[in-house]
């Protein structure tokens, strides 16, 4: 071997690099100043489930209280969230005894230490009750479980919890499908109008067990017309601009769960057969050029409105939920503000290249990092890559105030994981890492939906 080619290896050899050997990126001073800076943010969740104060009252009367409860609060914050997807939790036992859930579900906690979903309910336990799950015995685990009881009788608890502990300042809840006042809410928590139904508005038998999502109920309560194609996009006109008033501050659909997310241009004319007709005398194709055809109306309706479009992407019906499907629908509705949730996980690359390409879409890593905290940090990192930074936002996508915490502190260290390896890798100054953890907490989010600027400002007065 030239003697030149045997020093360039050895030098290579040596080369210091950042790698798993290197050591883990949180125990490093750059990762504890972006930490510590970014702590302090007080951040917004683009995306909850969050449950609202009289639920929770419901759940601790009927399900927890009594000789014979039907669940339990350490049963139930597991068996509520993501940790069961795809993967068994045992049930609450029918002799309705602790000891008995607790034995059965220690093999199903130990085939899932690895998982992000398992991992990002850690925090729960460590922070806000000082305890480490893994290593729970029986009785402490008992003890927990009345621990977390108890706090659903303080009517601060999710204040307590979200607000001072997680530090997020407020939270975009999908809480209603019909304009309406939502009377089950906390202070800090505002709407999303979930249109994920409407596009099925062929017939009204369709919402026959989904009233609450009644859109011809709604026409019949304004008394609108509801006879033709063109007086259901009027009334879905009409029920955009009442749920603005009534609070909200953008559409959210997750019509990935039903069908796939190729939306094509379809003709009025095309579908205006359909229209009135039950689904038993319509095939496949009509009703999908239909729901086609309105999802377009929504995204126009969307912009008219200036309600900015969440859509899940990803992690669905996977034979389409990738987010590549909705490009063309994008491209044609520029005024449309397309924010594009999960980041299309598993497709985070193929969602990242849309945002490099179309101007008016906005990526949402919500849920994301409990998904795969590994594919969240390589999102992280490959977005900042492609496109600005002032198009990224989170969210935490979970129904119940612990679990909202979990994410939202496992979120947090993803990023923060993701800025700090750019600085170490000197593809991003310190002070940017800030301002840029900055947005994605917070500000990106500020953009997005002005109304949350009044919350704010309301907030900060009190």
């Amino acid at each position: 071997m030239p003697m030149t080619l045997r020093w360039l290896l050895v030098a290579l050899f040596f080369v210091p690099m950042r790698s798993a050997d290197a050591g883990d990126v949180k125990d490093s001073d750059v990762y504890a100043r972006i930490k510590a800076r970014l702590d302090a943010v007080p951040a917004i969740d683009t995306h909850s489930h969050l449950r609202g104060p009289r639920q929770l009252q419901n759940v601790l009367e009927h399900e927890f209280r009594g000789d014979k409860p039907s669940d339990c609060a350490l049963h139930r914050v597991w068996s509520v969230s993501y940790f069961t997807w795809a993967h068994p939790l045992a049930a609450w036992p029918a002799d309705r005894r602790f000891d008995a859930w607790w034995t059965a579900a220690q093999a199903d906690f130990d085939n899932s230490r690895a998982r992000s979903a398992y991992r990002a309910m850690l925090p729960i336990f460590r922070d806000l009750y000082g305890v480490d799950f893994e290593s729970l015995t029986l009785d402490q685990a008992e003890e927990l479980n009345a621990r977390m009881e108890k706090n659903y009788e303080n009517p601060d608890w999710a204040d307590e919890v979200l607000r001072k502990r997680a530090n997020t300042e407020l939270m975009v809840v999908d809480s209603f499908v019909m304009p309406r006042e939502v009377r089950d809410h906390y202070p800090f928590t505002v709407s999303a109008c979930n249109v994920r139904w409407l596009i099925n508005g062929f017939h009204p038998s369709e919402f026959s067990k989904l009233p609450a999502a009644d859109p011809y109920a709604f026409a019949a309560q304004h008394r609108l017309p509801a006879a033709s194609l063109d007086d259901y996009v009027a009334v879905l006109d009409r029920i955009l601009a009442e749920a603005k008033k009534a609070g909200a501050v953008c559409l959210k659909s997750q019509t990935a769960y039903d069908r796939t997310l190729l939306f094509e241009r379809i003709s009025k004319q095309q579908v205006e057969p359909v229209f009135g007709k039950p689904r038993d005398e319509l095939n496949p194709a009509q009703i999908k050029a239909f729901q086609d055809y309105i999802f377009w109306r929504l995204a126009e309706l969307s912009a008219k409105h200036e309600l900015p479009f969440q859509i899940h992407t990803g992690h669905a019906y996977i034979q389409g939920s990738n987010p590549m499907n909705l490009v063309d629908l994008i491209q044609a509705n520029p005024q449309t503000k397309f924010i594009l949730f999960h980041g299309g996980f598993p497709w985070v690359g193929e969602t990242g290249m849309i945002a490099l390409k179309c101007p008016n879409v906005w990526i949402d890593s919500v849920w994301m990092p409990v998904l795969s905290h590994t594919v969240g940090k390589r999102a992280y990192r490959e977005w900042l890559d492609l496109f600005s930074s002032n198009r990224i936002m989170w969210g935490s996508d979970m129904s119940t105030i612990e679990g909202s915490y979990g994410a939202t502190v496992y979120t947090r260290q993803c990023i923060y994981e993701a800025l700090a390896e750019k600085v170490m890798d000197k593809e991003l100054r310190e002070k940017d890492a800030v301002r840029i953890g900055r947005q994605i907490l917070r500000e990106n989010a500020l953009e997005m939906f002005p109304p949350l600027r009044k919350q704010v400002a309301a907030s900060e007065a009190r």
